[in-house]
């Protein structure tokens, strides 16, 4: 059951000043838990309908002293007839554990056997936990008391008064229901302390190596983002702890609890990672922190207004590295590994405006993505530079004091920057923010236009354009300028830069649009890019000549050849991003496979030894390569190259390689599994088997995706397996099955009903016509929730995507003579 926008409101209208009592037990069994909630809140009139929202079984409703009758708790709500001012209610009863990531998920660490609990509730299941009126503007301070095994460490918003086995925590501040949070278990804990505020770290007994490895990082990072932000807000962090838990089988990468963040446990590193990595692990830690102050302290009203949340924090993670970590700034690998994804979200039929009219919590749930978050945050980075970023943190300053501990909208917002510039922010707002799609700008001989687009008005685009000059191999710097195009004068003229061999729009990526490079700019890219020595500038390149893959005007094969012969410029971050994409070129639009391999290891012979840049290069060629001996030794632990261990992550990537194209897995399995017995090494070991290109092995996995043995992080496992380019004959039977199965999954979990249709599109078949033409008549029917029906949506974009892809590389084919016939535009 969902819950509407204008129930909502309603229902936050009449209530006010609500206090919930939560009480749990989590020693009643292995299925289900036992939960009792007292509310206390007032209402306003009396009159108008209230009810609770509870997804468990009820035993029994009490409203101002009355036993409610049964029938008072229909399908997920509890009905109430409550009257003006106070009134108390108490919900008995019990709730499923879950196994999808929802609600409170239950996990059993296969090396102990020790159960582990979390809870995920964003954007409406708090209510399968303990009855509460589960929306962002009802907030409330919570009690809560666990009863738990004598060897259990329960983990709160706030500290415990008591502890095992009963646990009685403090009183929360004001919080929505989707922010109460709690994580039971033996957990391990590494402590620390930051000016007096206590930190804490906790993760599962067999990680607690790991997690007393990274501890020291961690804490760095957190100390020194607490200093900065409380310095940027001008408002110290507004709570009195900050725990991170790591948390097994999550479903996020996090997720901003106030006190009791909790994290993906990829964030504890068990085996070898890059520099790169702990960036990103840093830009996510400072995510989630940011939300403390934007979305904690201050909430969204309703789910219109995610961006606010998501947008902002994602923003402020980047540009917060260089003053909080050793890294840099980063908003240029930010650039590259993000703003592709943002752009690419928004040529697919399900592109919709970044603030997004959302009538109900199942709208909420499917409108996460790309464009909240990474357009979110481009646009913001741009209006930040359009207003000065000190007007713009003025900004923020002021909405978080107006609005300190209460709920807030997009108005709220705006209302705060108008004051600190020159700017329309409002004609900003309507632009960018309430109107979908990313504009397209391109250089046309001596002028530089946004290309008209019937679905894309144009807006106000504030523009640096670079010029280079090919001088000897190099391109070298001929001219640099700022020009403004705008719905009325949408292109701009560039006789002043002469004629030259390289014209980069938008050369910051400080705005956020889609760079097309005209046709002699794009072969001196593909000829010379390494050459441009402002990083920045490469980035925007490399954008442009992936979107040129995506939309068809590029052959696959010159993206990887250029990736093999620049890429080695860039950052081994920025590298394996690109990589990424070059052996998806190979795998999925027709690329060479042999010639990228061939290349990685001539690269890779030349990496220094030991080094990340080693690294990256051995994990891209055991992605691209086919050579099953190779893959055979890196999977038994022996490593061709020197200094370079073979960690469990190189092997359970060379396995799933190894199967995928129709190696002999059976004796090498266990070999893996030794190596890697706990729960990663399950979810390796049942990747590696669906990934196997035999009826048995795909007739397996659909048998696993059908019952209710794996979770649901076990099922996303099998389904990263199953379908596998070149696979087509074998998996040609299932397109017909995915269709049944999903017209058939109205009762289905939403979150694995909506893993299911994106994870299982049939992109790999022998029947694409057929595939089109059936999710195209499925999309037409009413058997579809709105989430699934935009997720087949988009896969069938992104079939039609790679089927453009693949025949602009073919077409290149028979230029065997190398005579630039791939770089016609």
């Amino acid at each position: 059951m969902t819950l509407t926008r204008d129930e909502a409101a309603a229902r936050s209208a009449e209530v006010s000043h609500v206090r919930y009592a939560v009480s749990l037990d989590l020693t009643a069994g292995d299925r289900e838990f036992g939960t009792s909630t007292v509310v206390r809140f007032r209402a306003r009139t009396g009159n108008r309908p209230v009810f609770l929202d509870f997804a468990g079984d009820v035993e029994s409703v009490e409203c101002n002293g009355r036993e409610l009758e049964p029938d008072a708790h229909e399908g997920a709500r509890v009905r109430l007839a409550v009257r003006p001012g106070e009134n108390i209610v108490r919900v008995h009863g019990s709730a499923p554990y879950s196994s999808t990531g929802e609600g409170l998920h239950r996990f059993r660490d296969p090396l102990d056997g020790n159960v582990y609990l979390h809870t995920k509730f964003e954007p409406f299941a708090a209510h399968h936990v303990f009855a509460c009126f589960d929306q962002p503007d009802v907030k409330a301070s919570v009690e809560l008391t666990v009863t738990a095994e004598d060897d259990w460490v329960v983990v709160a918003n706030t500290d415990p008064v008591t502890s095992g086995p009963v646990w009685r925590f403090e009183e929360t501040p004001p919080l929505p229901p989707y922010l109460v949070a709690f994580a039971a278990g033996p957990f391990r804990r590494v402590a620390s302390n930051h000016r007096g505020l206590p930190l804490a770290l906790y993760a599962r007994g067999s990680l607690f190596e790991d997690l007393t490895a990274d501890a020291p990082e961690i804490f760095e990072v957190v100390g020194r983002g607490l200093d900065h932000f409380g310095r940027l807000f001008a408002l110290p962090y507004p709570f009195a702890k900050y725990d991170h838990v790591f948390a097994p089988e999550y479903a996020f990468g996090g997720m901003e609890h106030p006190g009791c963040v909790t994290l993906n446990e990829r964030f504890l590193f068990s085996h070898r990672v890059t520099e790169d990595k702990r960036r990103r692990r840093a830009e996510v830690l400072l995510h989630e922190m940011a939300h403390m102050w934007f979305g904690d302290h201050v909430t969204l009203r309703w789910w219109d207004d995610l961006w606010l949340n998501e947008a902002f924090a994602e923003l402020i993670s980047v540009v917060a590295q260089p003053a909080v970590t050793r890294f840099g700034e980063g908003w240029t690998a930010y650039a590259h590994h993000a703003l592709p994804v943002a752009r690419h979200a928004d040529r697919l039929p399900t592109s919709h405006a970044i603030r997004v009219d959302t009538p109900d919590t199942e709208a909420a749930r499917v409108n996460f993505g790309p464009i909240v978050y990474k357009r979110g945050a481009a646009v913001l980075y741009d209006l930040a530079g359009r207003l000065g970023w000190e007007n713009f943190y003025a900004g923020v300053r002021k909405y978080l004091r107006t609005h300190a501990w209460g709920n807030a909208t997009l108005e709220d917002f705006v209302a705060a920057l108008r004051s600190g510039s020159d700017e329309d922010v409002d004609r900003w707002v309507a632009e960018w923010l309430l109107r979908p799609g990313v504009n397209t700008v391109e250089v046309l001989h001596d002028r530089v236009r946004q290309l008209p687009d019937p679905d894309v008005p144009p807006r106000h685009l504030p523009l640096r354009i670079a010029a280079f000059d090919e001088l000897d191999g190099r391109l070298l710097p001929r001219h640099d300028a700022h020009v403004r195009l705008t719905p009325r004068r949408y292109e701009a003229d560039l006789g002043e830069f002469g004629s030259p061999d390289l014209v980069v729009p938008n050369a910051d990526a400080g705005c956020h649009v889609k760079v097309r490079l005209d046709p002699r700019s794009r072969v001196a890219a593909l000829r010379s890019l390494s050459t441009v020595e402002d990083a920045r500038v490469r980035a925007v390149v490399w954008g442009a000549l992936w979107d040129d893959v995506l939309d068809a005007r590029l052959p696959a094969r010159s993206y990887a050849s250029a990736v093999l012969t620049h890429g080695p410029r860039e950052t081994d971050g920025v590298l394996e991003t690109l990589l990424e994409r070059a052996v998806t070129a190979v795998h999925a639009y027709g690329a060479s496979e042999s010639t990228l391999a061939h290349r990685v290891r001539e690269r890779l012979a030349g990496a220094v030894l030991g080094s990340d840049r080693q690294l990256v290069l051995a994990r891209a060629l055991v992605g691209a390569v086919a050579d099953h001996g190779l893959l055979s030794e890196i999977v038994c632990g022996r490593s061709p190259w020197a200094e370079l261990e073979v960690d469990r992550d190189l092997r359970w990537r060379a396995l799933v390689r190894l199967a995928a194209t129709g190696g002999d897995i059976d004796g090498l399995l266990g070999i893996a599994r030794d190596a890697d017995p706990g729960d990663s090494g399950r979810r390796n070991a049942l990747q590696a088997e669906a990934a196997r290109p035999t009826p048995a092995a795909k007739e397996q996995a659909w048998t696993w995706l059908s019952g209710d043995g794996l979770s649901l992080a076990e099922k996303k496992a099998v389904m990263a397996g199953f379908r596998q380019p070149g696979q087509e004959a074998v998996l040609t039977p299932y397109a017909d099955r995915y269709l049944r199965a999903l017209e058939s999954m109205a009762d289905a979990r939403p979150e694995f009903a909506l893993a299911f249709a994106r994870g299982l599109y049939p992109r790999f078949t022998d029947a694409e016509e057929h595939v089109l033409a059936a999710t195209g008549d499925l999309l037409e029917s009413e058997s579809l929730s709105d989430g699934v029906r935009k997720v087949v949506q988009e896969e069938r974009a992104e079939l039609l995507v790679l089927r453009a892809a693949r025949a602009r590389d073919a077409a290149e084919l028979p230029a065997a003579d190398g005579k630039r016939a791939a770089l016609r535009p």
